[in-house]
């Protein structure tokens, strides 16, 4: 089945990781991309048949135009990769003529809501970070502030103390226990009656990527994408994070959707990206969801591309 497909905030490592499928495994998918940037500042556009600009996700006319992009270009799927947008989008996915390709607004919401996580989790092993409540502030060392809606550690600050906290609490930032422990991240497919996962323990961090990751299995953190799988009815792939100290996983982050580190994955047989592209186009996503390995360790480098020149 042929499609045409939009990808937007293409300028993501995301949207760069669907394109770079889309290009390996779907001659059948035209692939259109749109991001804030033009298309010399987004690497992903080299693969798609037209690149558009658009304003800012949050900006007051942005679905109106994006609808008249997808009646313009006959697109048939939509894919949004920030999280506000994917949240928007759900409650849009009546309104807008393409496919929306993205998990339920009920777990939309749930993943944006960080500070709620502790209301609806019920994993035994997983827990949620505490709350640092003013009064235990004096007492706390390191601290986390968080601001729901956040993604990819932008609206994440680890602090030193409580000599930190004031900025923070004047813009609306919870403030949580700091889990001093390993991270992982839980990349997962939901399939029929089931949920493929692969699990990226980090081992290096540069500028807030991982560049390292040790890709295993940890039947803990099945149980637990299993549960949000059933607790959301999910259909579509996503992702999310943990924190592991004294064998306990605390839950810390959601995204209702893949992240640029997700392709790492693709490197150990399980490439979420192209299962996904192959579910949009009716072929069977367990084709690209192959694990090779119980265990490998997965490094990541930067690829240069030439975008614009003049002679």
């Amino acid at each position: 089945m042929s499609l045409n497909l939009l990808l937007t905030a293409a300028g993501t490592g995301t949207g760069y990781a669907y394109a770079l499928a889309q290009s390996r495994w779907f001659p059948q998918i035209a692939l259109f991309t749109a991001d804030t940037s033009p298309a010399e500042l987004v690497s992903a556009s080299l693969f798609s048949r037209r690149h558009l600009v658009l304003p800012p996700s949050n900006a007051a006319d942005y679905f109106g135009l994006l609808e008249s992009v997808l009646l313009a270009h006959a697109l048939d799927v939509y894919i949004p990769l920030i999280d506000l947008e994917v949240s928007a989008a759900a409650a849009r996915r009546e309104q807008l003529s393409a496919r929306v390709a993205c998990n339920g607004l009920d777990f939309c919401n749930a993943a944006l809501a960080k500070s709620c996580y502790g209301d609806w989790l019920d994993v035994d092993g997983v827990r949620v970070p505490q709350l640092v409540r003013d009064e235990a502030l004096q007492a706390s060392g390191r601290i986390v502030a968080k601001r729901d809606g956040g993604f990819g550690g932008r609206a994440t600050r680890v602090l030193d103390g409580p000599h930190q906290v004031a900025h923070y609490r004047e813009e609306g930032w919870e403030l949580y226990e700091y889990i001093d422990g390993d991270e992982f991240t839980v990349d997962c497919f939901p399939l029929t009656g089931s949920v493929l996962t692969s699990v990226r323990q980090r081992l290096e961090v540069k500028s807030g990527v991982c560049s390292k990751a040790r890709i295993l299995r940890d039947p803990l953190l099945d149980r637990l994408a299993a549960f949000l799988v059933e607790r959301f009815a999910l259909s579509e792939p996503f992702c999310f994070q943990t924190r592991r100290a004294q064998g306990v996983h605390y839950l810390i982050d959601i995204n209702p959707r893949l992240g640029a580190g997700s392709a790492m994955s693709a490197l150990n047989g399980t490439d979420f990206f192209a299962a996904h592209l192959a579910a949009l186009v009716g072929e069977d996503p367990g084709e690209h969801l192959r694990p090779r390995f119980r265990e490998c360790v997965v490094t990541r480098q930067y690829t240069e591309y030439l975008m614009d020149a003049v002679e």
